[in-house]
Parts: C-alpha cells; sequence; structure tokens
C-alpha cells in the first residue's frame, strides 16, 4: 500500500465551533492540549495547531483560554504557598515522649511543586510573568 493510499489519521472532518468550544473548556479547567488531543473525539493537536493559523476567533479564544489557566496556575501556587497543614509532623522518642518536628520533605515538595508552575508560567508569558 502507498503512502497515498493509507488513511489520513486526522480525527477531525473539519472546523468544527462546538469542538472549538470543547476544546476551550477544557484548557479552562486545567487539561493540557495534549490530554485533551488524545480523546479519540478531539481533534489531533496538529488539527488544532492549523486552526489556530487558520481561524483568528479560534486564536482569540485559545489565548483567552491559556490566559485562564495561567491565572489558575497562580492561584495554585498560593494554595500550596499557604497550606501548612503538613509543615509539623508527631515523632515518638526512644522514651515515648512525643514531639512536634519540622517536616523538611514537604516543605521540599511545596517549593517543588512552586517553583514548576513559576517555571511554566514564566515561559508561557514572560512578558507578564516575569521572575527576579
Amino acid at each position: 500500500m502507498s503512502t497515498e493510499d493509507q488513511p489520513k489519521r486526522d480525527r477531525s472532518p473539519g472546523y468544527s465551533t462546538e469542538i472549538a468550544e470543547t476544546i476551550f473548556h477544557r484548557l479552562v479547567e486545567g487539561e493540557s492540549l495534549r490530554a485533551i488531543c488524545a480523546d479519540p473525539a478531539m481533534p489531533a493537536r496538529a488539527t488544532v495547531f492549523r486552526w489556530l493559523a487558520r481561524h483568528p476567533e479560534f486564536r482569540r479564544w485559545y489565548a483567552i483560554a491559556r490566559d485562564c489557566q495561567m491565572e489558575d496556575l497562580m492561584d495554585e501556587m498560593l494554595e500550596i504557598a499557604d497550606d501548612s497543614s503538613r509543615d509539623y509532623v508527631k515523632k515518638t522518642g526512644a522514651d515515648g515522649k512525643v514531639t512536634r518536628v519540622f517536616n523538611k520533605e514537604h516543605f521540599k515538595d511545596r517549593r517543588r511543586r512552586i517553583n514548576a508552575r513559576k517555571w511554566t508560567l514564566t515561559h508561557l508569558a514572560p512578558k507578564k510573568y516575569r521572575y527576579r
């Protein structure tokens, strides 16, 4: 079978406002484009990129959805930073005495999670989110 005879891998028959809106809603809810496009009911990423190039309204709404995602990342960073619920753990000594000890691993994990989101923001929108 020649490559010309092989079926197209594109899962979308053409631009659809309904599918575009579904993509925007899923992006706003925090889902990645990669995950959305892995859904068999959604178009392939290449199709979405073509829609971005060819449809100004799609491009505009996509940008708004991405802005919403970035705002959500900022909210997540604040939630992570403010959550001190596991900063201390109870340790029982050899004598049976229970003390509260600073949980270094939880602190490191919080810092790692915040830094990952910060890195994402500064690379997706460097003019808006500068890291100093």
